[in-house]
């Protein structure tokens, strides 16, 4: 297989060189750079103002870099193999089969976001989230059911220099097709944030599911601490209903960890083949439609992360 360029991408590519990311465009397979296992472990990098993550993820991930992007779709990654790193299981959300990493074959990394914010001590820091997929040769992303490993990464800002504060090379597998939503920032306090993943997959035609999830740092390591089931769907072929969600929180002075919201709003048909969330199916007969809201609040626990407290409030507007 060749890769062909517009004149567009080969600018990208010259620009991205300076970057430290971009190399030669590839012609044939793709190649893994073979790395050491200590880049897994505790790690300490330093960055020159200003802050650049491509040239971030490749001193995280020093492997073979490469762009095959087009015109309307970026697929910058990193390729690499580490041949003495003992890989480890990690969940995928799908709950098909977990997710190995790093995996013996080779892996292809990608950056997902850059957050920026300033904590609560007046820092600036960066979130630099990213994705792991195994390798593929013409540097393609598979697996209907199965999930982008995702990571995190944070760089604090010194003087004139970012050093790493926390790396965490991988959490767990979310979406579909090996690539992770990429993950949306929510103040859930003073100067702290966590990250926002809506997941949704489903079979060919629909309906797909969305479960939401929350990720936070959490003693030190970044964490799952919120998992939300059914909080959006799709019609699809044969569902007559669908809803989408919406997520707030309320600010609390002197807490730490304020409430979620999580507001589900859409509109529904009774019955639905597909199902209906389980606060209507007791609320509705065949028959009934119109719109729906469904009100998760969701408390912090120390030892459980956030519950949602029931029950959810449910708000209807029947159509005659």
């Amino acid at each position: 297989m060749h890769i062909r360029y517009s004149p567009a991408v080969l600018c990208l590519l010259l620009w991205l060189a300076d970057s430290g990311f971009a190399q030669d465009p590839p012609s044939g397979e793709l190649n893994c750079t073979m790395v050491s296992d200590t880049i897994l472990g505790q790690r300490i990098l330093t960055l020159r103002d200003p802050f650049n993550p491509y040239r971030a993820l490749t001193k995280l991930f020093p492997g073979k870099c490469y762009d095959l992007s087009e015109p309307k779709f970026t697929n910058q990654l990193i390729s690499w193999k580490c041949p003495r790193c003992t890989p480890k299981i990690y969940p995928d959300v799908n709950e098909m089969d977990t997710c190995r990493f790093p995996d013996s074959a080779g892996v292809a990394t990608r950056l997902l976001h850059v957050f920026s914010y300033t904590d609560s001590n007046g820092r600036k820091v960066k979130v630099m989230s990213f994705n792991h997929s195994g390798y593929d040769p013409n540097g393609i992303q598979m697996g209907r059911f199965s999930g982008g490993l995702l990571g995190f990464a944070t760089f604090m800002h010194m003087g004139s220099t970012w050093q790493l504060e926390k790396f965490q090379p991988a959490i767990a597998a979310y979406g579909a097709f090996s690539q992770t939503p990429q993950p949306q920032a929510l103040e859930i306090g003073h100067g702290q944030y966590g990250f926002v993943v809506d997941h949704m997959n489903g079979g060919a035609g629909g309906p797909f599911w969305q479960n939401t999830y929350l990720i936070a740092e959490v003693g030190g390591a970044f964490r799952q601490i919120l998992v939300a089931y059914g909080t959006g769907r799709t019609a699809g072929f044969y569902g007559k209903s669908s809803w989408t969600a919406i997520y707030t929180v309320i600010p609390k002075d002197n807490w730490i960890w304020w409430d979620i919201v999580i507001n589900c709003k859409g509109h529904f048909v009774a019955p639905d083949p597909e199902g209906l969330p389980a606060e209507l199916k007791a609320r509705v007969k065949a028959g009934q439609q119109g719109e729906f809201t469904i009100r998760h609040l969701y408390v912090y626990s120390a030892k459980e992360g956030y519950q949602e407290k029931l029950p959810a409030k449910v708000t209807l507007e029947m159509k005659r």
